[in-house]
């Protein structure tokens, strides 16, 4: 085979898998609203069900000024079943803060407006699926 064909055969393929690999992501949107407060930072964490909630591993993740008429965060994800967990760090600790009994001290919510009972959610019931379409979604944060 002529060296200029193999080149370019193998040049095709390999732009081809990288047109795969660009085809099957796809842009996720996350508004967040209610928040009450524009002080500290909202902390937007994109998870799969492997990390789900996992406070030093996620799938992606950004933290954004709070701002009292709500905010935005975008984030290019392969396709695949995703949940999202919103925090919004009043004092900037990194961390949740908890009163008595664990309960939430901050702000936070979940995708698919899940109301956590005795204790965190559910990945089954925050999660909803990214493929080659953008997805854009609401949470509201609970006080």
């Amino acid at each position: 085979m002529h060296l200029c064909a193999w080149t370019c055969r193998r040049f095709l393929a390999a732009s081809a898998v990288l047109l795969c690999t660009f085809a099957s992501a796809a842009t996720l949107t996350v508004d967040v609203g209610n928040v009450a407060e524009a002080k500290g930072q909202l902390r937007i964490a994109v998870y799969d069900e492997e990390t789900w909630l996992d406070t030093e591993r996620w799938i992606a993740a950004q933290r954004v000024p709070a701002a009292t008429e709500g905010v935005s965060a975008t984030f290019e994800l392969p396709s695949g079943t995703y949940a999202v967990a919103v925090l919004h760090d009043l004092n900037e600790n990194e961390k949740m803060d908890y009163r008595l009994l664990r309960l939430p001290k901050e702000p936070y919510g979940f995708s698919n407006g899940v109301v956590p009972r005795l204790g965190p959610p559910a990945f089954e019931d925050a999660r909803f699926i990214v493929a080659d379409e953008p997805v854009r979604i609401r949470i509201e944060l609970r006080n």
